[in-house]
């Protein structure tokens, strides 16, 4: 297996010819991939003795990203020629299967890849010998291409084009000038937010069955199920985000069978598993007043006042508010105890990469359950028995496009939601996307009650969100390494700044005061510094960690091996000889956190706590996750005796990591992307003995993840 390459930087003149210069002298008489390993290892180490040779507290975060798969040695990295300034990242030139890194601190004046400083000074000549330097011609070309073009000053006209572009790619200039757009504002404004009507008119034996795909774990698969006819590239391209679509399914009414029924909402009534409040609402809408009935007939069911617990929903209760005074139930995320739909979502999550959940609701024929409103998720409303009337709105107004937070509810006035863009009758085997935003209501229709399911997805997982993560940590670091950010503002800085100071500028109008706009100008200058820093991988590395402690662990159809095949009976039978495969692909992450490399996985994320929490009744699990737990309660005798056999492993069962968190050494972050994180990770697998550590190193590593059910042996 070819090891991991570690590319870096460092300011400090003298370190980086120090280290070469041990290197080299290591390197005599060694053969090409001894030099290699070598220049790994001590790439690690150098990283690593850096770290904690800092004075005082301070704040890391270390970067670790993949580039191109193959063998690479440490290099220096030429900036790419691009106009839009970035933090660079400092790997191998020419690709390779390894990290490199970047280092930010808040309180210690050292960069390990950091933008600017002298060593860069070397790398810009460079550039322009081999004519990799943006000038205005490039930028000119550039603004000519796609759709839009920009205002031409870096200014926010295309800031659409930009976004829809990395999804879609270029529009050519053919299409672009027959109309065709990224922008999701354009279809609001432009064609006035109109839905997507398909009728499916395809033979029944051209029909994917859904329950394999979600049994199986295939993303692709399942999301294009979901939404056939429709092809799933035109869906990502053309609908999603930027306008609602309506699929009837008339020859299928049993398309989405099998996934939920009215009867297994009574079952787990009668069953003592709905709380008021947590798994289930109670709720009516009449004459424009939404009420919420959450307490039973007898008056329990309330909310205890000693321990803030609400009460158990009595099935008999329920039922009568249903048939008798026109309540609808709201069901809070039923993928706890259906086995279908945990497989659903579970795939669901693998395809959009964030956490993805879903709410049924049951509602009696010719009744209403909630007002009109919008709501921060991609919704993807499945019918599944009866029918129901929806009506589908436009944003009111950009500013409510896409939004990051649900609405409150509307009235029925037209000058507060307008008209509707699409008014359809739901049936068994229909399906309905709406965009986050999308106004909307239903009621049913006489004579019919209506159940369906909301899948919903794509909550604060926006460029914003991004983001936030990152404008934060690039401040700390640019306040770390520059001074002119550490110094005071002069002590007329708030006489020319605030409220008072913009009379005249918001009626459009200049004010003459040179020194207001200095102090604009220096707080531009400095913002444009500490945008030059955005560790923008790190930030994608906390979106994967929210990700990995959110997601549903996945079902045992999902997993590459039989449960007994991980867990501390196995982890003990391990050996230098030993296969081992990831038991999913996407089911863990690597980054590095407090100078340690981190794993974050979902198998040890429990199913009953999903999105908005869970019970602690740990007999309420689902069928099949209860038959996992049988074939797993055989080697538990065997537990004891695989923790601590010797002193070595006593000392890693101390480290006493968290559910669905593992901490290692900094030398073990090669080895860890090969395991968790090469292409055949949870396919063929990774022989110990081949991992790039030392013999006992190694084994005790892979033992710990074997025992937290990251890994199975496979040989």
């Amino acid at each position: 297996m070819p090891p991991s390459n570690l590319g870096m930087k460092r300011k400090q003149s003298g370190a980086g010819d120090e280290a070469k210069a041990g290197a080299d002298k290591k390197r005599k008489g060694k053969a090409p991939v001894e030099e290699e390993e070598e220049e790994e290892e001590e790439g690690w180490r150098l990283i690593r003795d850096v770290l904690r040779s800092l004075p005082g507290p301070r704040r890391g975060d270390l970067r670790l990203h993949r580039p191109l798969p193959h063998r690479m040695t440490v290099r220096k990295k030429k900036k790419a020629a691009t106009p839009a300034p970035t933090t660079p990242a400092y790997g191998g030139s020419g690709g390779g299967h390894g990290w490199s890194f970047t280092i930010c601190f808040a309180a210690a004046g050292v960069s390990l890849g950091g933008g600017g400083g002298g060593v860069e000074e070397e790398e810009e000549e460079e550039e322009e010998e081999e004519g990799g330097v943006y000038d205005e011609e490039d930028a000119g070309d550039s603004e000519e291409e796609g759709d839009g073009g920009g205002d031409g000053d870096g200014g926010e006209d295309d800031l659409e084009g930009l976004v829809g572009e990395i999804l879609n790619g270029e529009i050519d200039r053919e299409a672009a000038a027959a109309g065709a757009s990224h922008s999701a504002v354009d279809v609001l404004l432009g064609d006035a937010f109109e839905p997507i009507v398909i009728e499916d008119k395809r033979p029944a034996a051209e029909c994917e069955d859904g329950h394999e795909h979600a049994e199986a774990g295939n993303p692709e698969e399942l999301m294009q199920w979901l939404i056939a006819p429709m092809e799933l590239d035109n869906f990502m391209a053309h609908v999603w985000e930027r306008r609602p679509m309506y699929i009837s399914r008339n020859a299928h009414k049993g398309y989405y069978d099998g996934w939920l029924s009215k009867a297994n909402i009574d079952e787990w009534l009668r069953s003592g598993k709905m709380r008021y409040g947590s798994n289930v609402d109670i709720t009516s809408y009449k004459a424009g007043v939404r009420k919420t009935h959450n307490a039973n007939l007898d008056g329990t069911g309330g909310v205890d006042a000693h321990t803030g617990q609400p009460g158990m929903a009595d099935a008999d209760s329920v039922w009568h508010r249903f048939d008798n005074e026109g309540c609808s139930l709201r069901v809070l995320h039923p993928q706890r105890w259906r086995d279908p739909l945990w497989k659903m979502l579970s795939t669901l999550e693998r395809f959009w990469k964030c956490s993805t959940g879903c709410n049924c609701y049951l509602t009696p024929a010719d009744s209403q359950g909630f007002a009109p409103h919008y709501d921060d998720i991609d919704a993807f409303i499945l019918q599944l028995e009866g029918k129901k009337s929806w009506k589908v709105y436009a944003p009111r107004c950009t500013d409510e496009m896409l939004p990051r937070f649900s609405s409150p509810n509307f009235s029925q006035s037209r000058d507060d939601i307008g008209l509707p863009v699409l008014e359809v009758v739901l049936e068994a085997g229909d399906v309905l996307y709406m965009p986050r935003g999308t106004i909307h209501q239903a009621a049913c229709v006489p004579g019919a009650h209506s159940l369906h399911v909301t899948l919903s997805t794509n909550q604060f997982n926006t460029w914003a969100d991004v983001l936030e993560l990152a404008i934060p940590a690039a401040l700390r670091a640019a306040v770390a390494e520059l001074p002119a950010l550490r110094r005071c503002p002069p002590p007329d800085m708030l006489d020319h700044l605030g409220l008072a100071s913009q009379k005249g500028e918001e009626e459009g109008g200049e004010v003459d005061n040179p020194r207001r706009d200095a102090f604009i100008g220096v707080l531009t200058e400095l913002a444009a510094a500490v945008m030059r820093r955005l560790p923008l991988d790190s930030a994608a590395d906390q979106l994967g960690k929210r990700l990995m402690q959110q997601r549903l662990p996945p079902p045992p159809s999902h997993l590459s091996a039989a449960a007994s095949k991980s867990g501390a009976a196995a982890a003990a039978k391990l050996k230098q000889s030993s296969v081992v495969r990831l038991m999913q692909e996407g089911g863990a992450r690597v980054m590095v956190e407090d100078d340690r490399a981190v794993v974050y996985h979902s198998f040890a994320n429990p199913r009953l706590e999903h999105m908005e929490g869970g019970e602690d009744d740990v007999d309420e699990v689902g069928e099949e996750e209860e038959k996992a737990g049988k074939e797993t309660s055989e080697v538990k005798g065997e537990e004891k005796d695989a923790k601590g056999k010797g002193k070595e492993e006593e000392e890693v069962v101390e480290e006493k990591d968290e559910p669905g968190k593992l901490s290692f050494d900094l030398d073990c972050g090669p080895a860890l992307e090969a395991l968790l994180h090469a292409e055949d990770a949870a396919e063929e697998g990774v022989m110990v003995k081949d991992l790039p550590l030392p013999k006992q190193e190694r084994l005790e590593m892979v033992r710990r993840l074997v025992e937290a059910r990251v890994l199975a042996v496979v040989k």
